[in-house]
């Protein structure tokens, strides 16, 4: 995994691909967050709170061996950025669990995935990347993909279907943030450990406070559950993630943000593998429709399109 923000070995192009390789890698791997955490019996903050916590150790382990072979990069805006991508990551976390509980994991699921329309908003706004064609015509098959993997069960006759819209909307929206705030931190940075250390202990600081305030943190999880947050540290917040960020250093952000839609038909494998949840013909489908959804939003656009351009304007926004 390298650190280096423009690799001259590698034509445009070619990073391109291979940049596009490394998200999409990272992006099946995080389909493995679910399953782990499902297997770890704990609270959405605890949970949150834990897989941050233990991720620390291995991502200061990997920064400072980086900072060996390179000199740290001066402080600036990407501590910031860092900062605020992890404070909403958390946001993200917890809000996304708790809306679960109020209109089931299918309907919050497929509300959560609306980050791929917010992150090409914000890349639009912010930094007036194009909002390519490419990317509008997978919509439809990234969005109906994640409604035929998550499926219809929703508990909206539950406790309060309202607030549970409500939470899962804002997760999504706080998802997008930190895609879009992680590939500006890290393509400041110039690296992609230190950016993720910093954001990931602000996550775990923001999933730590929503659980004292919130009474649902627990300090003490049984062994075996720890166990499993250990394991989703290592595989979620360290292997996966770090994965996504290095290549977004180069990556428009909605680039990224279509694939990372791959978490749920990946999430079905996984859970079908580890957890003996047999798919349905309908569930496979919509894992096809993401996957044709996520090859049509990260093709290679016309020579002319304003990926080069907007490469050249997030290097000097940042």
């Amino acid at each position: 995994m390298s650190d280096d923000v423009s690799p001259g070995a590698l034509s445009g192009d070619d990073l391109r691909r291979r940049d596009l390789r490394v998200v999409v890698t990272g992006a099946c791997i995080l389909g493995l967050t679910s399953v782990l955490y499902e297997l770890s019996g704990v609270s959405p903050s605890t949970g949150a709170f834990f897989r941050c916590l233990y991720a620390l150790v291995p991502l200061g382990v990997l920064v400072l061996v980086q900072r060996r072979r390179s000199p740290r990069p001066s402080s600036g805006p990407w501590i910031v950025k860092s900062l605020l991508a992890g404070a909403f990551l958390g946001i993200d976390l917890v809000l996304w669990h708790e809306s679960i509980h109020s209109i089931g994991a299918g309907l919050s699921t497929v509300i959560l995935n609306l980050q791929v329309l917010f992150v090409a908003i914000l890349g639009y706004v912010v930094l007036r990347q194009r909002i390519g064609r490419e990317l509008v015509a997978s919509l439809p098959l990234l969005f109906v993909g994640v409604a035929l993997v998550a499926g219809t069960s929703t508990t909206l006759t539950g406790s309060n279907p309202a607030v549970g819209v409500s939470f899962a909307m804002v997760a999504a929206g706080a998802y997008a943030v930190y895609i879009f705030l992680m590939g500006l931190a890290t393509r400041a940075a110039g690296r992609t450990a230190l950016p993720m250390l910093v954001s990931t202990g602000a996550t775990a600081l923001t999933a730590g406070v929503y659980g004292l305030v919130s009474g649902t943190l627990d300090l003490t999880p049984s062994l075996v559950a720890q166990g499993w947050l250990v394991l989703l540290a290592l595989v979620s917040q360290v292997i996966g993630w770090l994965l996504v960020a290095s290549a977004s250093q180069r990556l428009p952000a909605s680039a990224v943000a279509a694939s990372l839609v791959l978490q749920s038909a990946s999430a079905l494998l996984f859970g079908a593998v580890l957890l003996a949840q047999t798919p349905t013909l309908v569930q496979l489908a919509g894992a096809g429709m993401i996957l044709a959804g996520v090859v049509v939003a990260t093709r290679t656009p016309p020579k002319k399109s304003s990926t080069t351009v907007v490469g050249k304007r997030m290097e000097t926004s940042v």
